[in-house]
């Protein structure tokens, strides 16, 4: 079991270009894991979801095709939906998305923290399930994640934080900032 200390680093750099260069470093590559909070509403595209976006369109896509009957049904809280987007020709490492659906409606002064926390540790330890379940044991694989669920998704990133190292703690976790640090 890793040790983590008692604040998670952030990484102000960027996600997109990072993965890409981790999973296609030959021997020392990795696979990886980009999970994030989408919302059950089919709306896709705001937040760290624009960079997806752009950088791997084929995520939105995916997400898209759930369609308004799954997402809009309460019970498609907690679901993941797992993407590979890019796989290293000669080692095998795979960048894989998933879209974790914890996020109930939109942000609005009506729905102020549409982000629901159970459905958030139903993903969470979701994506522990599929990193167990989908790489053998001597598989490198990371997580590497935005500031999720604190954004438009209105929840707390103190407990989110907290959250992670309590899911996650077995795992090497990579955490990155949108925003730039305040000087």
């Amino acid at each position: 079991m890793k040790t983590l200390s008692n604040k998670l680093p952030i990484i102000y750099d960027n996600l997109f270009s990072n993965v890409h260069s981790i999973i296609h470093s030959g021997y020392n590559g990795s696979n990886i894991i980009v999970p994030h909070v989408c919302n059950n509403v089919d709306v896709f595209g705001g937040g760290f979801t624009a960079g997806i976006a752009k950088y791997y369109p084929i995520v939105k896509e995916n997400y898209h095709l759930l369609g308004n009957h799954f997402l809009k049904n309460k019970s498609s809280l907690g679901y993941v939906q797992y993407v590979e987007t890019d796989k290293d020709s000669t080692y095998g490492h795979k960048l894989i998305f998933a879209n974790m659906i914890a996020q109930n409606g939109t942000i609005s002064n009506n729905n102020p923290r549409p982000l629901n926390y159970g459905a958030l540790v139903k993903c969470m330890m979701s994506v522990v399930s599929y990193i167990n379940n989908s790489f053998d044991k001597d598989s490198s694989v990371q997580i590497h994640a935005p500031k999720f669920g604190s954004g438009l998704a209105g929840g707390n990133w103190f407990f989110i934080e907290e959250l992670i190292k309590d899911i996650w703690s077995n795992h090497s976790i990579f955490i990155y900032d949108l925003k730039k640090p305040r000087a």
